[in-house]
Protein backbone atom coordinates (compact mmCIF):
# COMPACT_ATOMS: atom_id res chain seq x y z
CA UNK A 1 0.00 0.00 0.00
CA UNK A 2 1.50 3.66 -1.32
CA UNK A 3 1.36 6.77 0.90
CA UNK A 4 -0.27 9.91 -0.46
CA UNK A 5 1.32 13.56 -0.05
CA UNK A 6 -0.44 15.85 1.80
CA UNK A 7 -0.02 19.08 1.64
CA UNK A 8 -0.50 22.06 4.58
CA UNK A 9 0.63 25.14 3.85
CA UNK A 10 4.54 25.04 2.55
CA UNK A 11 4.65 21.66 4.08
CA UNK A 12 4.42 17.93 2.71
CA UNK A 13 3.17 15.15 4.74
CA UNK A 14 2.89 11.37 3.43
CA UNK A 15 -0.23 9.88 4.65
CA UNK A 16 -0.95 6.07 4.88
CA UNK A 17 -3.65 4.50 6.28
CA UNK A 18 -3.36 0.57 6.50
CA UNK A 19 -3.27 -2.08 10.02
CA UNK A 20 -0.78 0.04 11.83
CA UNK A 21 -2.50 3.46 10.99
CA UNK A 22 -5.58 1.67 12.59
CA UNK A 23 -3.55 0.27 15.60
CA UNK A 24 -2.77 3.64 16.22
CA UNK A 25 -5.51 5.45 15.72
CA UNK A 26 -8.26 2.83 17.98
CA UNK A 27 -5.13 3.20 21.15
CA UNK A 28 -4.62 6.94 20.58
CA UNK A 29 -8.65 7.14 21.01
CA UNK A 30 -9.21 3.84 23.04
CA UNK A 31 -11.74 2.41 21.01
CA UNK A 32 -11.88 -0.72 19.51
CA UNK A 33 -12.15 -1.78 16.34
CA UNK A 34 -16.04 -3.26 16.77
CA UNK A 35 -16.50 0.72 17.13
CA UNK A 36 -14.56 2.13 14.23
CA UNK A 37 -18.34 1.17 11.29
CA UNK A 38 -20.48 4.09 13.10
CA UNK A 39 -17.29 6.26 13.46
CA UNK A 40 -17.32 8.37 10.41
CA UNK A 41 -21.13 9.40 11.14
CA UNK A 42 -20.56 11.19 14.46
CA UNK A 43 -16.81 11.50 14.67
CA UNK A 44 -15.49 14.15 17.36
CA UNK A 45 -12.71 16.61 17.63
CA UNK A 46 -10.54 14.02 19.41
CA UNK A 47 -10.93 10.95 16.94
CA UNK A 48 -10.64 13.48 13.95
CA UNK A 49 -7.42 14.88 15.37
CA UNK A 50 -6.37 11.34 15.96
CA UNK A 51 -6.91 10.09 12.91
CA UNK A 52 -5.10 12.67 11.14
CA UNK A 53 -2.41 12.18 13.29
CA UNK A 54 -2.07 7.95 13.12
CA UNK A 55 -2.15 8.66 9.00
CA UNK A 56 0.48 11.05 9.21
CA UNK A 57 2.59 9.07 11.21
CA UNK A 58 2.47 5.83 9.64
CA UNK A 59 3.20 7.65 6.42
CA UNK A 60 6.00 8.83 7.96
CA UNK A 61 7.23 5.40 9.03
CA UNK A 62 6.52 3.95 5.91
CA UNK A 63 8.79 6.93 3.89
CA UNK A 64 11.35 6.20 6.43
CA UNK A 65 10.97 9.80 8.06
CA UNK A 66 11.03 11.34 11.35
CA UNK A 67 7.86 12.15 12.57
CA UNK A 68 7.44 13.86 15.98
CA UNK A 69 4.14 15.57 15.92
CA UNK A 70 1.74 15.58 18.89
CA UNK A 71 -2.09 15.52 18.45
CA UNK A 72 -2.08 19.21 19.63
CA UNK A 73 0.77 19.88 16.42
CA UNK A 74 -1.50 18.29 14.33
CA UNK A 75 -4.75 20.52 15.40
CA UNK A 76 -2.31 23.29 14.96
CA UNK A 77 -2.10 21.92 11.22
CA UNK A 78 -5.97 21.65 10.55
CA UNK A 79 -6.24 25.07 12.35
CA UNK A 80 -4.06 26.23 9.17
CA UNK A 81 -6.24 24.13 6.87
CA UNK A 82 -9.35 22.66 7.43
CA UNK A 83 -9.30 20.24 4.78
CA UNK A 84 -7.14 18.37 6.43
CA UNK A 85 -9.66 16.42 7.95
CA UNK A 86 -11.50 15.74 4.83
CA UNK A 87 -8.75 15.12 2.75
CA UNK A 88 -7.62 12.40 5.66
CA UNK A 89 -10.72 10.96 6.16
CA UNK A 90 -11.48 10.29 2.48
CA UNK A 91 -7.93 8.27 2.36
CA UNK A 92 -8.80 6.52 5.23
CA UNK A 93 -12.15 5.29 3.36
CA UNK A 94 -10.42 4.62 0.25
CA UNK A 95 -7.92 2.45 1.78
CA UNK A 96 -10.26 -0.24 3.14
CA UNK A 97 -13.79 0.15 1.06
CA UNK A 98 -12.60 -1.72 -1.71
CA UNK A 99 -14.81 -0.61 -4.86
CA UNK A 100 -17.38 -3.78 -5.80
CA UNK A 101 -17.39 -5.29 -9.34
CA UNK A 102 -19.83 -3.32 -10.65
CA UNK A 103 -18.13 -0.30 -9.58
CA UNK A 104 -15.07 -1.41 -10.93
CA UNK A 105 -15.91 -1.96 -14.59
Amino acid sequence: MDTNLITVGKEVFPVKYGFNALRLFCNASNIGLQELEGIAENISIDHAINLVWAGMKDGARTEKKDFDLTTEDVADLIDVDFTLVKQCMDLFVSSFVKPSTEEKK
